[in-house]
């Protein structure tokens, strides 16, 4: 029998992939020089003494960063505020999100005016939505005490008092975050045949048992994509603490990337804050990881 030899491409198509490389370099440079470049600095910088205020590294010290900032109690509450925060704020908004998607899925008049206002807060600026938040919470003249008030009850200082500072931030974060989930799952619903729907209510199936027996299972793939993204998303808060608590009262909505900015651009440890985000990375790739696995696991599952 004749031997086969693997096919040699033809002229064109190898100027075609050199074509591809010269097309992709610009971003591939890009990426390189603004995502890997600090990366690897970063993980430099975790084993030294560096002081960002001078850009002076004054000497290595090993694994000491390290060492310090999982001893740190500080670090460890931070890292309690970001999981409690992420344990909130990532099933919370995909519940209410999947709600009001399935609610706003039948055609009805008005339909995209209630989505453009839930969808709102997302794609306003986060520092505006959250300094008319605090207003609302400021314990004298804000409408939510106003309101509390009238039943007879004592004004609360939301954002100075433990532990409605950290309720504030979930409350918030939930709301700014539930028109993304919304709109994500109400595109996810949208691709479900009206037949599967049709041929269930043929069989007496109610509303609910639509809901739990079609629209849930179908939207699986959708809602580990907004778990996963959440995760990441939800380890990285910063802008709402700063502004609405500043990290108070005594550290008690302190998040991890929070801590950080405070020892790099506040103390100026510049290693323990790169040593904080060489951690932080490596646990976001690591509950992204498991992630993937399980969802990976539950796609075998359902095709066998």
């Amino acid at each position: 029998m004749a031997r086969r030899t693997a096919p040699v491409p033809v002229r064109w198509e190898v100027r075609e992939g050199r074509a591809g490389y010269v097309f992709i370099a610009p971003t591939t440079l890009l990426l390189a020089l603004f995502y890997l470049y600090p990366l690897a600095q970063t993980v430099v910088y975790s084993f030294t003494d560096w002081n960002p205020g001078t850009g002076r590294v004054r000497n290595v010290v090993g694994f000491d960063n390290y060492a310090d900032i999982l001893g740190d109690g500080d670090f460890l509450r931070a890292a309690g505020n970001t999981a409690l925060y992420v344990a909130v704020v990532v099933p919370s908004s995909m519940v209410l999100g999947l709600v009001l998607a399935a609610m706003l899925a039948t055609p009805f008049r008005g339909r995209n005016v209630y989505r453009a206002l839930i969808f709102t807060p997302y794609i306003a600026p986060i520092v505006g939505s959250a300094l008319i938040f605090s207003y609302l919470l400021t314990p004298l003249g804000g409408l939510v005490n106003n309101t509390l008030g009238v039943f007879g009850v004592a004004p609360i200082a939301f954002l100075n008092s433990q532990p409605w500072a950290m309720v504030s931030v979930l409350v918030f974060s939930v709301w700014q975050l539930v028109g993304y989930t919304m709109i994500i799952f109400s595109a996810a619903l949208t691709n479900i045949p009206t037949s599967y729907y049709e041929a269930a209510t043929l069989d007496g199936a109610g509303v609910f048992r639509r809901f739990f027996s079609i629209s849930l299972p179908l939207v699986a793939p959708t809602s580990g994509f907004l778990a996963v993204t959440g995760v990441i998303g939800s380890l990285q808060v910063f802008t709402q603490v700063y502004v609405l608590t500043g990290g108070g009262p005594l550290g008690s909505t302190e998040t991890v990337l929070f801590w950080i900015y405070q020892q790099g651009f506040v103390f100026f440890h510049g290693g323990s804050a790169s040593a904080a985000a060489v951690v932080l990375l490596l646990f976001g790739v690591v509950v992204s990881a498991a992630q993937f696995a399980v969802l990976a696991r539950r796609d075998a599952v359902e095709m066998a």
